[in-house]
């Protein structure tokens, strides 16, 4: 028989996830899109450096930091010594809060 591997505990968002959908539709979320789409792309969600998001988007080094900063201050993504990368864990605990949210106002 098998050893089951424990099961990961899921972290909890803290805040509102209302604040940070707003965030995301700040003007200058544009450029967090694109970097969020280039990195989901990436299936293994390999660190991606600022440099190459720069050259991949055509937008400047600082654009690139700055965009990339606003994010990871919304836990969206993580800064590791060769990149970024998408935290997956907080994107799908994000949509699972706002699916329970969603069918909790469609309960009777």
């Amino acid at each position: 028989m098998e050893k089951e591997e424990p099961v990961e505990e899921v972290e909890i968002i803290e805040g509102d996830y209302k604040d940070l959908i707003k965030r995301l539709l700040d003007p200058r979320a544009k450029t967090m899109y694109s970097i969020l789409e280039l990195m989901l792309k990436r299936v293994k969600s390999e660190p991606i450096p600022a440099s190459e998001i720069k050259d991949e988007l055509g937008i400047s080094k600082q654009a690139a930091t700055n965009a990339a900063r606003r994010l990871e201050e919304t836990g969206f993504i993580t800064r590791t010594a060769e990149g970024y990368v998408v935290n997956q864990g907080f994107i799908i605990n994000l949509l699972i809060q706002l699916i329970g949210d969603l069918l909790r106002k469609l309960e009777p």
